[in-house]
């Protein structure tokens, strides 16, 4: 067993930005969990939580742990970029970066357009958009998955329910992947001052949009957002108008991807649990639960402390970055059996923190967990003999924080041409 000491330098040293961490970041918070399970990051210039216990006390207490922070630029930005976007701490408010009671507002504002009972109703839209997709393919009989399916099926979902123009979504994503870049704030002055850009345009864009809108109104959460702003301006401000369908975007898109092309590699590499669901399309829905909790589409989620805190026997700073790493949480020993198997008919798979836990506990739960569920049930249906390309390997992402794929290739038995 390795000191505690020398493990936390170890951990301390640790580039969890680094291509080795994101391809598998697990042994190292299996070592965390056991021997040092809050440590600092000296590469990230953060404190990283890695056992459940201490994640969920981190994400209920909104007090200690703010989330004000969350898409503020993890390390200062050079002079350059900030003379391109401005005051990077005066970033626009959104969902994801407030605190109570403005959290607490903006959530209800939003939360009967992604209730149960009409995440449940659009099901037949979205599996309509699946076949759409997979009519553009199917005779093929080989494509990526990923940059053909799975990119523009979740990007034309969440563009579907903000009235967005289908043909806007590649830029729309394009500055979304800015505004991520500049709060981890890794790369060359040079490459962020272009990214610095993306996100003004990103803004300019919606600020554009909702001036139309506000002319034009149409059926969807943009425009009845936009009403909300018109009725009480002290419900929804100009600036919040704005900002949250940027994050809707953001967080509507990557994520569900991500879990996408996670779940197709789980099933594809368990030929025995495959076939099980092509049988039996109802155990989806544990497989999409499986696949959140063992390879969760997010690594981390980041709150800043207000106070200094105690915690896991570790004191941590005022005004420090603090990571809580659900993907360790979600392969703790003491809570999962066997945590580093593919089990999708594992009883508690559900008690997975990938979708955070508290005030913030992730609004589009329901709609990710359907995207999904219709995303394999549809390609499973329509592909038979779906395979994985044995000359065209997948490929992980380099998305930082998020765990994917970029390219995932696959084969199938293609019906024979006329």
């Amino acid at each position: 067993m390795t000191e505690p000491n020398t493990l936390r330098a170890a951990l301390a040293a640790e580039n969890l930005f680094g291509p080795e961490h994101l391809v598998d970041p697990f042994p190292l918070y299996a070592r965390a969990r056991r021997d040092a399970p809050v440590f600092f990051n000296a590469p990230t210039s953060c404190w990283v939580v890695s056992r459940s216990e201490d994640i969920v006390t981190v994400l209920r207490d909104t007090e200690r742990f703010s989330s004000k922070y969350l898409m503020s630029p993890r390390t200062p930005l050079a002079p350059e970029v900030v003379a391109v976007l401005g005051d990077p701490d005066a970033w626009l408010p959104t969902l994801l970066t407030t605190d109570p009671p403005d959290h607490t507002r903006l959530r209800g504002l939003l939360s009967k357009g992604f209730s149960p009972q009409r995440i449940a109703a659009m099901e037949p839209e979205i599996r309509a958009i699946a076949d759409a997709l997979i009519d553009g393919f199917v005779a093929d009989g080989r494509v990526d998955l990923i940059a053909r399916f799975a990119f523009p099926f979740t990007a034309s979902v969440i563009g579907d329910m903000l009235g967005m123009r289908r043909d806007d979504i590649a830029r729309l994503k394009r500055w979304s992947d800015d505004w991520i870049r500049l709060v981890w704030n890794v790369e060359p002055a040079e490459q962020l001052i272009e990214a610095a850009r993306g996100l003004v345009e990103f803004q300019r864009y919606f600020a554009e949009v909702i001036a139309e809108r506000t002319r034009r109104p149409g059926d969807d959460m943009l425009s009845a957002l936009i009403q909300a702003h018109l009725d009480d301006d002290a419900r929804l401000n100009e600036e919040e108008l704005i900002a949250v369908p940027m994050q809707l975007i953001m967080a509507g898109h990557e994520t569900t991807l991500y879990l996408i092309g996670n779940a197709l590699m789980s099933l594809l590499e368990h030929p025995a649990h495959l076939a099980a669901v092509r049988a039996d399309a109802g155990l989806l829905e544990h497989v999409v639960e499986e696949v959140l909790r063992l390879d969760p589409p997010v690594l981390w989620i980041t709150r800043r402390t207000t106070v200094e805190v105690e915690l896991g026997g570790v004191t941590i700073p005022a005004g420090a970055t603090v990571q809580v790493a659900v993907c360790s949480a979600n392969r703790e020993e003491s809570l999962f059996r066997e945590p580093a198997t593919f089990n999708p008919c594992r009883p508690n798979a559900d008690r997975h923190l990938t979708f955070g836990r508290g005030a913030h506990f992730c609004l589009g739960a329901p709609l990710a967990r359907l995207e999904a569920r219709v995303a394999l049930d549809r390609l499973l249906a329509r592909l038979p003999g779906l395979r994985l390309d044995p000359e065209q390997p997948p490929e992980r992402a380099t998305a930082i924080g998020f765990r994917g794929h970029a390219r995932l290739v696959a084969l199938w038995d293609a019906p024979p041409g006329p």
